[in-house]
């Protein structure tokens, strides 16, 4: 009998909807307001680049999609079209109230036709002197042949005619440079601080750009357009692999448009020939909105110092472990026992202070580590080219097909063999997603292993916003496994036998069916069972039948979602599992799993979530967590989350996006975990 499954792109897009919500609540501070905003719209570029292209490839599949597992993407496609639909207009009003709380606030966002005439030159000067150089029009005529334009940016349509009406009309394509800021600040007028949008900027001088061209007249509108960015590599590894990635590259800027956005008061004879030129016919590619695209760009909405506007500032928080101490290393501290950071509460830079510590180390030997994403100035890597540059062995295992990210690691890799750094780029046939740390040190006379392995990636760019896990151990077999798992994604034939560590893709789908199946075989011996599970995704078909199956069982199920959620609540064999899904200052991102296992809970974090690719296509890493005193802060650390009232929603069978509500004192969970957290280090 087929389970209820959800698709989980429908259940993203209720996901980005609880984002929107956090972009609309009068109750997060203005600036924060805005930047969900920019989050939301740059999820669901992304989410139109790679999900909605997806589907739409599968779609022309015929039937092929049945031997998935999965919905049928033409019922999805059209659902996903409503959803985006009502989920503009909900943005369109954030986004209107947010720019009149700005006003209301001393910040204006204007227009080109409102800038005080007083500020006319400045803007023009502005204009001329730091946007004209950038300007390159394409001019559209009717029996040309389409214009190779780039995937990403945004474009101005303009219509340039004639005041007195005689003559044939012109059409130019803009590119808004990607170079430029997006908000640019002008002088006050009065008390208000003036900010006008590139765009603005560009129509402001539409003049000057076309002023050789016999046109006086004007109409622009905006216009942006989403490409197919899937890269596809087959398994042939005989032909350099820089050069496949290249290629990929290349052909993402020219991958069939998936989506089209454009002004809605756009005149339709001009969008049918804009949207000729790109290639875009179906209707269901076409999402008119509002006068600006590219909202992602809020992200870099300018503050002008206002702190007000802001979340309050958190003063960070030193575990007891990593107290400072000049005489003492911070190998001695992790020898005398394990160290968990709660990142971002937890300062990443003690992980930076490790590996500049084993750069210079006398009595370290080799470093061994993954690399996903990195921050774009990483001091990650530079520790690691200094470390090689001192005489230790020094090995990155480089993710070549991080999404988005293949440029930057491509880049890296090149720079680590430069300074000495062996690199490994890639793995044949899988992703590379394990958060992994290996150092070995030569301790009178013995070798010895230092393991730090983490839910999220080692940038120091993200952990200001990622809420994740990274332990630091010494456990020696804990070492052995994870040298393990590095010997296998260099040869990749040889499946590795691990011991307290959990790999996919070899075991880890084992392990889970393994650990649920113990929690039904203890419900139904009337033994404690339960399992409560921390995850950014759940949208593996066999895991939620197993989940179901352990529900109907009597086991007590508890998940904290962040996003694609495809096991359905209520009514039906989930009726009940609880679900919530937290959004708030902090992006929910580390994975913990907690099995009640008869009395003696067992507590795992992961890099992994439960998606297929994750148990069947990637190596990934499941690491269990000793210390008692560690394992006592996770068990807080979740009820914590499970207890919030304030920023937690249900995720019933509606994807209503509800939230939890209580008669009693309200709880927000990141700023009890925070509290929780400073009095233990006290």
């Amino acid at each position: 009998m087929k389970i209820p499954f959800r698709s989980k792109e429908i259940s993203w897009l209720s996901f980005n909807a609880r984002v929107l919500q956090e972009g609309a609540s009068s109750d997060v501070p203005l600036m924060e307001r805005i930047k969900f905003l920019g989050i939301y719209s740059s999820n669901m570029d992304e989410f139109f680049r790679v999900r909605v292209a997806t589907l739409r490839r599968l779609a022309s599949l015929g039937e092929q999609w049945k031997s998935l597992h999965m919905p049928d993407p033409n019922v999805t496609l059209k659902t996903i079209a409503t959803i985006v639909g009502e989920q503009a207009e909900d943005f369109n009003v954030a986004y209107g109230n947010a720019m009149a709380d700005l006003e209301a606030n001393g910040i204006r966002v204007v227009n080109e036709e409102q800038v005080p005439k007083s500020l006319h030159s400045h803007v023009i000067k502005y204009f001329r002197e730091k946007v004209s150089p950038h300007i390159n029009p394409i001019m559209l005529k009717h029996t040309a042949k389409s214009p190779k334009l780039r995937d990403a940016p945004m474009y101005l349509a303009v219509r340039l005619t004639k005041a007195d009406g005689k003559g044939r009309a012109a059409h130019s394509l803009i590119e808004i440079p990607g170079v430029l800021p997006r908000f640019i600040a002008l002088p006050k007028s009065g008390r208000t601080q003036l900010v006008m949008y590139l765009d603005d900027i560009i129509r402001f001088g539409l003049g000057e750009i076309f002023g050789v061209l016999p046109y006086d007249t004007f109409e622009s509108y905006a216009i942006k357009f989403t490409r197919d960015s899937e890269l596809e590599f087959d398994d042939d590894f005989t032909e350099s692999f820089y050069e496949k990635l290249e290629d990929g590259l290349k052909a993402r800027q020219q991958g069939l448009p998936v989506r089209a956005n454009f002004d809605s008061n756009f005149p339709k004879t001009f969008l049918n020939l804009v949207l000729k030129k790109l290639n875009i016919s179906a209707p269901e590619k076409l999402y008119p909105g509002a006068k600006y695209h590219n909202r992602r760009d809020l992200l870099s909405f300018p503050s002008f110092g206002r702190d007000d506007l802001k979340n309050p500032p958190t003063e960070e928080i030193i575990p007891r472990g990593f107290r400072k101490s000049h005489k003492k290393s911070i190998f001695a501290k992790i020898r005398k026992r394990d160290l968990l950071l709660h990142i971002p509460y937890h300062p990443f830079r003690f992980y930076i202070d490790l590996l500049q510590e084993a750069s210079i180390d006398p009595f370290v030997q080799t470093i061994q580590m993954t690399q996903y994403r990195l921050a774009k100035k990483s001091c990650v890597a530079k520790a690691l080219m200094a470390a090689a540059r001192n005489g230790k062995k020094v090995s990155v295992l480089v993710e070549p097909q991080a999404r988005f990210d293949e440029e930057a690691n491509i880049a890296w890799a090149s720079e680590y063999r430069a300074a000495g750094v062996r690199v490994v780029l890639g793995v044949p046939g899988l992703k590379v997603h394990s958060k992994l740390l290996l150092i070995n040190r030569r301790e009178h006379g013995v070798d010895r292993a230092y393991t730090i392995l983490g839910t999220g990636n080692f940038n120091e760019d993200t952990t200001g916003i990622f809420a994740d896990h990274l332990l630091f151990t010494a456990h020696p077999e804990i070492a052995e496994d994870a040298a393990a798992i590095f010997r296998f994604a260099e040869r990749s034939y040889h499946p590795p036998r691990l011991k307290h560590l959990v790999a996919a893709p070899v075991g880890l789908r084992v392990f889970i069916r393994k650990k649920i199946r113990a929690e039904i075989d203890a419900a139904k011996a009337g033994k404690k069972a339960g399992i409560s599970l921390k995850i950014n995704n759940l949208s593996d078909e066999e895991v939620v039948g197993l989940l179901y199956e352990a529900s109907q069982a009597g086991v007590k199920i508890r998940i904290i979602a962040r996003s694609m959620f495809s096991l359905i609540t209520g009514d039906g064999p989930g009726e009940s599992i609880e679900a919530i899904g937290i959004v708030d200052k902090y992006l929910e991102h580390s994975r913990l799993l907690i099995f009640e296992n008869d009395g003696e809970p067992e507590v795992y974090l992961s890099s992994a979530d439960f998606l297929p690719r994750n148990f069947d296509s990637r190596i990934e890493t499941v690491f269990p967590i000793y210390d008692k005193k560690l394992k006592e802060q996770l068990f807080k650390y979740f009820e914590i989350q499970w207890s919030d009232n304030v920023k937690a929603r249900i995720l019933d069978a509606d994807l209503s996006n509800e939230y939890r509500k209580s008669d009693g004192k309200p709880i927000r969970a990141q700023y009890v975990i925070e509290d929780y957290l400073r009095n233990a280090a006290r």
